[in-house]
């Protein structure tokens, strides 16, 4: 397996990972958004400056797996709402078949604004987002070099501390995450009814486990 950076031109492969994770982990509002949307939200990723996302390629040269994060959070949520009508106009097919989620994207916009009153989400400094593997290419510990990898990278472009969310439902990542040397600094009910995890990595005195 090979690791390297993800790029604009890997954007099919990885909707295509992000899509399946629906079928193990269907709850939240992403895990309800079409690929018309997961395209457009990673076109906008994809081409920002501060973002990280590190892939796990096989030896044919496809895409298994990625790990992605923003070194600046505040400026990424401002480059999503300077983005906000093109991944609106990319939902409306998933609104029409489910208009219940015009509430949680209603809800999700309002935590990335600077003024909003609340937030599910880390909102400041360097955050880690999405740890997603290929459900047809079992290998979970080419998964789990690729998430440390990805941390060692953040660490050299100088990350002192990684903060992300995880969802207390998604038991095995929050396992993995506390023996991996993430601490939780706040736990949350969202308003859907779930329970999640602030947790955050401190890349300047961890020592990897794997």
């Amino acid at each position: 397996m090979r690791y390297r950076l993800g790029k604009p031109c890997d954007i099919k492969e990885i909707v295509n990972i992000h899509y399946s994770i629906r079928e193990s982990y269907s709850i939240g509002v992403f895990a309800h958004l079409g690929k018309s949307f997961l395209h457009q939200y990673y076109k906008i990723i994809l081409n920002d400056k501060n973002q990280l996302v590190v892939c796990a390629e096989d030896e044919n040269g496809r895409i298994q797996g990625f790990c992605s994060a923003t070194l600046n959070v505040e400026s990424q949520f401002a480059n999503i709402r300077n983005h906000k009508l093109a991944l609106g106009f990319s939902a409306i097919k998933s609104i029409v078949r489910d208009p219940s989620l015009l509430k949680s994207l209603a809800e999700r916009y309002k935590s990335l604004c600077e003024n909003g009153a609340e937030k599910f989400i880390v909102t400041k400094g360097a955050r880690g987002e999405y740890w997603a593997w290929s459900k047809t290419y079992q290998d979970s510990i080419s998964a789990l070099e690729m998430h440390e990898v990805h941390l060692k990278i953040l660490k050299d472009l100088g990350v002192k501390q990684l903060n992300f969310e995880v969802d207390t439902i998604n038991k095995k990542v929050l396992n993995f995450h506390k023996f991996n040397g993430a601490e939780i600094t706040k736990i949350m009910i969202l308003p859907d009814g779930r329970e999640r995890v602030l947790m955050r990595y401190n890349l300047v005195d961890r020592k990897s486990r794997l």
